[in-house]
């Protein structure tokens, strides 16, 4: 919102109209005495010395007023930019609050002394105004009847008409444990608080996208037609011989249910909003599923026996029959999905405070697959369908990512290269790159993370970006460019910085939101 300068004068007091009038005389008058040669000059000139003496000192009072005039117009509209976030705001609190905001950025210090203040509350058009005067004492036009000087300055704001979508794709790997976890809960609900106060629920959304190695979207989508019930992805039995449905692998495990967590479709709609086609089945998701690995070598995710002999590792893994019947001990399939589930856009405040007040902080960092949920939770299409479409003038849409470290996929000297994530093995090529170098997959996430922010962007997301605590240069650069513009991203070393980032987050938004 920015406000609306009208109906802007000086007044003079104190003395009537023929003390302006005679001043202007004089003023035009002026120059011919200098060019004059008679002899009266002299004298008149004498006689008028005290007056050139007042008009001269005059200019520093009229100066003094113009500073004045500024200094109000500054904080008229403030006041007004204050009032008109507040939609159900009573006369009398925009009064007091309007009050508040002039004094504060008018302060008894300033030359001139604030009066008349009125508020205009225009519920029919749904406009504030702000009216209100300076007077300022004058020091040398009072020699001639002018002891001070008034100005007026009105402010108007127009309120939101705008509506706004926004997507909160946040980091809650286990680097965010202890005091992190705790500060980014505090910064999302100041966020949350300062965007619903006020705020009318039906042009207001908001979703949340924890993210870790990988999102869940909720075991209540069990099966839903996106998620390729019938198996037809060809990433669906990439770790499976003979191939099977992974759905049908949880439903004969006798102590393991799918958690709600999916997996990265191929390159490029992993991070894009390509609407799931059973005609298509690339285009379809699949339930996170971490196989079973070897019981020999070394892996980190050995859950049961791989009911077979020999030395063939990738094939004890691949083992689809050990699955039968199976009773697991661990994390098993789930290994590895631990973040909470995203949630929808939606206008109750108390679901999405409860959302965030729910995160945990647990896992590695995998920034691209939260970035590309994220597009999702905003898109009007499947899987949530719940969004505007992209490009509605009426309706802004933004994201705010953060992230307090690098992208991670730890690479293996085993036969998978890595292990398992939201990406599946190294080894399946499905981020792009084979490699057993955690250094040279980092650098590919980061690949996809730079690609998933222009993708964003292009839809016409405002995207603003945070690292918390982050020390890795290439990691706050990459942020960096991330954001829509570099003043939308915020560096935060602390949890003061951090609330702060989410505070002016906030604030951006709501200004954008309202029209003029």
């Amino acid at each position: 919102m920015s406000p609306r300068a009208r109906g802007v004068a000086a007044d003079c007091s104190g003395s009537n109209g023929a003390n302006g009038l005679m001043i202007q005389r004089f003023l035009r008058y002026l120059p011919a005495f200098g060019r004059a040669r008679n002899g009266n000059v002299a004298m008149i000139f004498a006689l008028l010395l005290v007056p050139v003496t007042v008009l001269s000192g005059g200019a520093v009072d009229l100066n003094q007023a113009m500073n004045a005039r500024t200094r109000l117009s500054r904080a008229l509209d403030a006041a007004a930019l204050a009032v008109g976030v507040h939609t159900s705001i009573g006369q009398e609190d925009a009064e007091e609050m309007a009050l508040d905001f002039v004094m504060a950025n008018y302060p008894r210090r300033e030359i001139g002394t604030i009066q008349n203040l009125t508020v205009d509350l225009d519920d029919v058009n749904d406009r504030v105004t702000v009216r209100a005067e300076a007077r300022i004492e004058t020091r040398f036009l009072g020699l001639i009847g002018i002891d001070n000087l008034t100005v007026h300055w009105e402010s108007e704001v127009q309120r939101a008409r705008r509506g706004l979508e926004l997507a909160m794709v946040l980091d809650n790997t286990g680097s965010m444990s202890g005091s992190k976890i705790s500060s980014l809960r505090s910064a999302g609900l100041l966020l949350t608080d300062i965007l619903f106060e006020g705020a009318d629920p039906d042009r207001l959304r908001i979703g949340l996208v924890p993210f870790s190695s990988t999102v869940n979207v909720g075991d209540r989508y069990e099966r839903a037609w996106w998620l390729d019930p019938d198996g037809l992805s060809p990433v669906h039995s990439e770790n499976f011989d003979p191939p099977a449905n992974r759905w049908d692998i949880y439903g004969t495990i006798r102590n393991r249910d799918w958690l709600g967590c999916v997996e990265a479709r191929p390159i490029p709609h992993d991070i894009e909003d390509t609407l799931p086609d059973p005609n298509h089945p690339e285009t379809l998701f699949v339930p996170y599923f971490a196989p079973d690995e070897s019981d020999r070598g070394y892996y980190a995710n050995d859950y049961l026996d791989d009911g077979m002999g020999g030395y063939d590792e990738r094939a004890r893994m691949r083992n689809t029959p050990k699955y039968t019947n199976a009773w697991i001990s661990g994390a098993g399939p789930g290994w590895g999905c631990s973040a909470r589930p995203i949630t929808p856009l939606t206008n109750n405040r108390a679901t999405i405070d409860e959302a965030i007040g729910d995160m945990i902080a647990s896992g590695t960092t995998n920034i691209p697959i939260g970035i590309g949920w994220g597009v999702r939770v905003l898109s009007p299409q499947e899987p949530f369908a719940g969004g505007t479409a992209f490009g509605d003038e009426e309706t802004i849409k933004a994201m705010v990512v953060l992230t307090d470290g690098e992208n991670v996929m730890r690479g293996r000297g085993n036969e998978n290269y890595s292990d398992y994530s939201g990406y599946a093995y190294s080894r399946d090529g499905r981020l792009g790159v084979v490699s057993s170098s955690s250094h040279t997959l980092a650098n590919e996430l980061d690949a996809r993370t730079a690609a998933a922010c222009e993708y964003a962007k292009g839809l016409g997301i405002r995207v603003y970006t945070i690292t918390f605590q982050v020390s890795s240069t290439s990691t706050r650069d990459m942020m960096r460019d991330c954001a829509s513009n570099p003043y939308l991203y915020f560096d935060s070393p602390s949890e003061e910085a951090l609330r702060s980032a989410f505070e002016m987050i906030a604030g951006d938004l709501t200004n954008l939101r309202l029209s003029r």
